[in-house]
């Protein structure tokens, strides 16, 4: 019996790859990088040589590589935020905020508070913790008690924590002994420091495998955010898996009103997820403070960096999924350091990676919503009309196995959406 389950054709391993290159995912990110190679001709430069500056920008130096990685570090970080919320069905639009007040109030402790170093650096990231779940709670309130849609709550909530943060900044924890709007330093005490700190251990690993080898690069260039992120991908697909408050929230997002049938009060769920979603953003935020080689409160870091925002397609990307959100803002790190390349090595702007990064999010919402859209238009069309019709040979047979069909995939359909 199992042994003619697994030679069913479609079974095996080689077509569901099949099925998933000619997914929307794959075709997504293909027609991107064509279009995107449109753009390249129209600057006047080859798309073999753009896209190949890309590549090596990217992952053929193991600069390019610690690069990737530390550009994608916060971005899957918050993604995983975002997916928590999502797959919720809670469309949190304002990890932006959550970001940047949880790295004001953990950065204020990282350079205020005495003390041992790795005790302040705990410190800061629970009060980033705290001030971005803080944030996040607020909008879950305004839903609750004030009927605010979330969408909008969260993504206004975004301007006053910018606006907060830059003031308190500028005019209350500037240093004047420098140029930048910035804070006091961070002690060194305090940073999150490269894998392998720079040191014997660092001259070693340098020894071992080369200076400008990937395993140097990455071990003596990329900080401890890559260890905490790499929990919280964990942690989230632990969360989802095998928790209670994973099933729910996975429940609520695919049927909201079974779930409310189920005793889940949508309430206190949208309260736990905005709090974990927000406090992650939050922790995103302390760690691109004190993480190095960043060293001081920087007013509209994070802003300008627009990791929120990336996330955001990063998660669409991944359709809400901790590996995928993992892998795709791995991919959506190697295209912004890789356009960065392509703008050194051929006179592009770097803008590329924004038009990529959005073709791929357009396309592949087109690719998801055209068999919907296919379906509704054939459910919408009226009945053939009666009478003879010109048919080939094999047409009698077409219309017949059709007729003997419908009815079954009609009711297949219905109950699919119920």
């Amino acid at each position: 019996m199992t042994q003619a389950v697994n030679d069913r054709p479609g079974s095996g391993v080689l077509p569901r790859i099949g099925r998933w290159l000619a997914g929307p995912i794959p075709v997504s990110v293909v027609l991107a990088l064509v279009v995107g190679a449109v753009f390249m001709l129209v600057a006047g430069v080859d798309p073999i040589s753009g896209y190949r500056a890309m590549v090596s920008g990217s992952f053929g130096t193991g600069m390019g590589l610690a690069n990737t990685l530390g550009r994608a570090i916060p971005i899957i970080g918050i993604g995983i935020g975002i997916a928590l919320a999502f797959r919720a069905g809670i469309i949190n639009l304002g990890t932006e905020g959550q970001a940047v007040l949880g790295a004001l109030a953990g950065g204020f402790v990282a350079v205020y508070m005495p003390g041992p170093g790795p005790l302040v650096a705990l410190c800061a990231m629970v009060t980033g913790v705290l001030a971005g779940a803080a944030w996040g709670l607020l909008a879950a309130l305004l839903q609750n008690s004030l009927g605010v849609p979330i969408l909008l709550a969260t993504l206004l909530l975004n301007y006053p924590a910018r606006y907060f943060s830059s003031w308190v900044i500028r005019f209350q924890l500037k240093d004047p002994s420098t140029d930048l709007v910035a804070s006091k330093q961070i002690d060194p005490g305090v940073q999150l420091t490269a894998l392998v700190p720079a040191g014997p251990a660092a001259e070693a690993v340098r020894r071992t495998f080369g200076p400008m080898s990937p395993v140097t690069m990455i071990l003596t260039q990329v900080n401890w955010s890559l260890v905490i992120v790499a929990v919280l991908v964990i942690g989230a697909i632990f969360v989802n898996r095998r928790t209670r408050y994973g099933f729910e929230a996975g429940l609520a997002g695919q049927n909201p009103e079974f779930t409310r049938y189920g005793g889940v009060k949508p309430g206190p769920l949208v309260l736990r997820t905005m709090a974990l979603s927000g406090g992650i953003a939050g922790l995103i935020g302390v760690l691109i403070v004190i993480g190095a080689p960043n060293t001081r409160m920087i007013e509209g870091h994070i802003v300008q960096t627009n990791y929120a925002w990336t996330a955001l397609l990063v998660t669409l990307l991944a359709l809400y999924r901790p590996l995928g959100v993992a892998i795709a803002g791995l991919f959506f790190g190697a295209i912004i350091v890789g356009s960065e390349a392509m703008g050194r090595d051929l006179g592009l702007s770097p803008q590329i990676a924004a038009v990529i990064q959005a073709l791929v999010i357009i396309l592949l919402a087109y690719r998801v919503a055209l068999p919907r859209f296919r379906r509704k238009r054939q459910d919408a069309a009226p009945e053939d009309p009666p009478g003879p019709e010109p048919q080939s040979p094999a047409a009698p047979a077409a219309v017949a196995a059709r007729t003997a069909s419908a009815p079954t995939a009609e009711t297949t359909e219905t109950g699919g959406e119920r």
